[in-house]
């Protein structure tokens, strides 16, 4: 009799542990890093430019810009309203320099300072400094499981800080560097709209979960101004028109778990 007790008290304890599940992290704060490609925004094969030497003459450049890759940094907050459904926002530095190229196609026989005009526009690659804040929603599968995967939808902003539009170079003078527009940007695009999607998995570090590995591939959808057409060169402007681009990014991330909710118990 004492021995069928002891093994319906065991059988009981087994049941009640294998039915309870760990506790699922409910506030998160997250620190990432990680990198986000590029792509070409336009070209202009034949732009003229009144001549620096010549009056009334004309030289004639190639340009062209591309978005280069560069690095995201950035931080974020998420809510799970449910065990599966959270909110989260974030907002972090997307960087998209520009890297511009040009080339004299045609120079006029005494003007010796496009080449350094166009020289000098290549050397002024890197002006980004795109940043971008979101909300947006979480769906994760397996919140109390050792590796939980998600998909998150987000909407917001990108602020751009530098001129898609805009191409300025100099040539040196005995006053010092003088400017020279090629092309102008008289009113220029400050932010966009951003919309994206990404799936990651997050993994606990320690065995007290307070801490979470997390991993993702984003998709950041945002439009950006681009020069359809060669600049008047009396006016210095460009037709313009905006496109949506793609940047594909891959993050890695250290979540802190601020608040965690209870397991299940059946």
């Amino acid at each position: 009799m004492r021995l069928t007790t002891c093994a319906l008290l065991l059988l009981a304890g087994v049941s009640t542990a294998a039915a309870q599940t760990p506790s699922r992290s409910q506030l998160v704060l997250t620190i990432l890093g990680g990198a986000v490609g590029g792509h070409s925004l336009w070209t202009v094969p034949k732009q003229p430019l009144l001549s620096l030497v010549d009056s009334g003459q004309f030289d004639t450049l190639r340009l062209s810009r591309e978005i280069t890759s560069s690095i995201v940094v950035g931080a974020s907050a998420t809510y799970f309203l449910s065990p599966h459904v959270g909110v989260h926002a974030e907002i972090s530095y997307l960087g998209l320099p520009n890297d511009d190229s040009c080339t004299v196609l045609h120079q006029t026989p005494n003007d010796s300072l496009v080449p350094e005009v166009c020289s000098d526009i290549q050397s002024r690659s890197g002006a980004g400094g795109a940043i971008s804040l979101f909300v947006g929603a979480t769906l994760r599968a397996t919140p109390e499981r050792a590796l939980s995967p998600y998909l998150r939808g987000n909407v917001g902003i990108v602020g751009m800080p530098h001129s898609r539009v805009e191409v300025v170079g100099n040539y040196l003078t005995s006053f010092g560097p003088q400017p020279i527009v090629v092309i102008a940007d008289r009113s220029p695009r400050r932010a966009a709209p951003l919309f994206g999607l990404a799936v990651g998995v997050t993994t606990p570090i320690g065995k007290d979960r307070g801490y979470q590995f997390r991993l993702e591939v984003r998709d950041v959808i945002t439009s950006i101004e681009r020069v359809t057409g060669a600049a008047d060169p009396s006016t210095l402007i460009a037709p313009t028109a905006a496109k949506s681009y793609h940047h594909v990014a891959v993050t890695i991330g250290l979540d802190v778990v601020l608040e965690r909710g209870r397991g299940r118990r059946y």
